[in-house]
This record gives C-alpha cells, sequence and structure tokens, in this order.
C-alpha cells in the first residue's frame, strides 16, 4: 500500500513539473502589443465598419532595444495587411511605442459564434516579431472580437451552424477522467483482495 501511494505521488510530481516547465515562458525579449476598437460603437451589423487601432510598444522597464522586422494583421476573412515588410525595420527604445489603424468592413461570412463571450462576433490578430539589442527573438500576439448582430437570413457559418455551452465541450473530458478513476480504484481494490 506504501508502495502504491509513493509511486502515485511521484506520478503527479513528474506530471506537474512537466505542466510547469511547459507552462513557464523561456528567456525571451520584451515586446507589448494592443489591439483595440476606437471608437467603439458596437455591437455591429454586416455592412458596418470596424475601426481597429493596434499598438506596439518597447516597455519602460526593458533595457533592451527591440528591432520588430515584421508587424502584421490577419482579418475574419483571412486577408493579411503587412504594416511592416520584409526590407522594412522598426526601431524601438525602452518606453516607446508605434500606432497602426486600418478599417474593416463587416462581411456576413466572416461571422462565427465565439462561446467565450457567447455571441456571433468577428475575431482578428495582431502580431509582431523581430530581435532585441540582447539577441532575444521577440513575438507579440493580441485577438481581439467584436460582438456581430447576425441578419435574419441562415445562419453566418457553417449553414446550420449552432452554439456549443462549455459545458458540452467539457463532457468528454469528465467522462475520460470518470473511466481513470474508476479504472484506478478497481486495480487498487483488485490488489487489495489480493493481498488480504
Amino acid at each position: 500500500m506504501k508502495k502504491a501511494v509513493f509511486h502515485s505521488i511521484m506520478a503527479l510530481v513528474v506530471v506537474l513539473g512537466l505542466t510547469l516547465s511547459m507552462a513557464t515562458p523561456v528567456a525571451a525579449g520584451e515586446v507589448q502589443v494592443a489591439k483595440d476598437i476606437d471608437p467603439y460603437t458596437g455591437p455591429y451589423q454586416v455592412g458596418d465598419t470596424i475601426p481597429f487601432v493596434m499598438t506596439v510598444t518597447n516597455p519602460l522597464d526593458n533595457p533592451a532595444t527591440n528591432t520588430l522586422t515584421r508587424i502584421w494583421d490577419t482579418l475574419p476573412n483571412g486577408t493579411v495587411i503587412e504594416f511592416l515588410g520584409p526590407s522594412e525595420t522598426l526601431v524601438l527604445a525602452p518606453g516607446q511605442s508605434e500606432t497602426y489603424a486600418h478599417n474593416y468592413t463587416v462581411a456576413a461570412d466572416d461571422l462565427i459564434w465565439l462561446s467565450g463571450p457567447g455571441y456571433w462576433g468577428v475575431r482578428n490578430r495582431f502580431e509582431v516579431q523581430g530581435e532585441d539589442s540582447d539577441e532575444d527573438l521577440l513575438y507579440g500576439l493580441v485577438e481581439r472580437s467584436a460582438q456581430v448582430i447576425p441578419d435574419n437570413g441562415p445562419p453566418p457559418v457553417g449553414g446550420t451552424a449552432s452554439p456549443v455551452s462549455r459545458l458540452a465541450l467539457l463532457v468528454p473530458w469528465i467522462v475520460l477522467a470518470g473511466v481513470l478513476v474508476g479504472a484506478a480504484v478497481f486495480v487498487w481494490s483488485r490488489r487489495a483482495q489480493g493481498r488480504a
């Protein structure tokens, strides 16, 4: 019995160690990215224009200078807007920032169900990459969602798309956990009966 408890504890320590090592960021440069809607006039409807404003910042407390080699935004329809191309660089000293803006017109085909906030909308990504003066790689990513009220026509994505609740996404994992716990209890009780 003591061996089984010891091995269970050791397995838990190994799993936690692996999980924490994967969650802990490796040494890398510092860059901050932000994406806002300015001015915000949502929720939006199909055909409305959303004014996106993106900012990339070298934090004031970062001692290194950032040299960015690519800055881009991926719109909900997959179109990529390059703000900084392959032959350009943007150098930001600590505390400096650069702002970019563009307008996006909402299209019905771009709507998706955003399960986190629980509404139909659009989502796009703003990304930057480069290197700092310590030769650490830089990468920043931010996603921004906006609520869009669909037209009265067919559902916007997938024809018969319907929202999926968070619980529905968790049910398979809960069942799997129950099966694993049940199997462990069964094995443990069989071993306990064999020793008796």
